[in-house]
């Protein structure tokens, strides 16, 4: 019989392994001289998204993701990058620019990237690329649910590393780190999966576009009224 999936940390899909709540993000990480690309995608949500950041900017991004598994080149360097989720080593060729914009064209069935936002940014590229590669080897099938490419720009919001969000207890309260009394917990009155992800992502992600803040604000106050 032909293996139809392979389980990674990253593609695991099965309700009752996951919080609902919170997102299973598979990343893929490519990183470059200066600066870095990086794709996620969550199989269970078919979000895919891709960014190209700077070096330093990488660490913080990769925190506010908290990626379940991490693919990267097996001749990538990591170690100061203080990495907790599992890495999963591929072989190179798989982060080649024109192989990773190849697999992406093909798997939209478009002939330019031009309207994915990302046809300037290498590295961006090559993180989108792989991470279909990756997929496409381990989840027959589920391809065809990632049907859109999102290109975003981490300076549109403010970066939170670890201890700041530890700090704020934005997610986990105290130094048992329980969820319980986070400001999460305390606001989330959320009645769906979905909105409890929006939820946290908001909290994680602060705005710092004051145009992309007045809309939020107008939405709030049109339900109000």
């Amino acid at each position: 019989r032909e293996v139809i999936r392979l389980v990674t940390p990253g593609t695991v899909v099965e309700p009752g392994l996951l919080d609902s709540k919170t997102n299973n993000y598979l990343v893929s990480l490519v990183l470059g001289e200066e600066e870095a690309g990086i794709a996620y995608v969550d199989i269970t949500t078919s979000e895919f998204a891709t960014t190209q950041v700077s070096l330093q900017r990488a660490i913080p991004e990769l925190e506010r993701l908290r990626p379940q598994e991490i693919i990267t080149a097996d001749g990538s360097e990591l170690s100061s990058l203080g990495l907790t989720a599992p890495v999963t080593r591929l072989d190179d060729y798989w982060f080649e620019l024109e192989v990773a914009r190849q697999t992406l064209l093909d798997h939209f069935g478009v002939a330019t990237l031009d309207g994915y936002g990302c046809a300037n940014l290498p590295l961006a590229i090559s993180a989108a690329g792989s991470i279909i590669r990756y997929i496409e080897e381990t989840q027959k099938g589920v391809l065809g649910q990632l049907t859109q490419l999102s290109t975003y720009s981490t300076s549109s919001f403010m970066a939170l590393d670890v201890n700041t969000q530890s700090n704020l207890e934005l997610f986990h309260a105290g130094h048992l780190r329980a969820a319980g009394g986070s400001l999460l917990s305390i606001i989330d009155l959320t009645k769906t999966a979905m909105g409890g992800r929006l939820l946290k992502r908001c909290l994680g992600q602060p705005l710092l576009d004051i145009t992309e803040l007045a809309k939020r604000q107008d939405a709030i106050e049109w339900f109000h009224k």
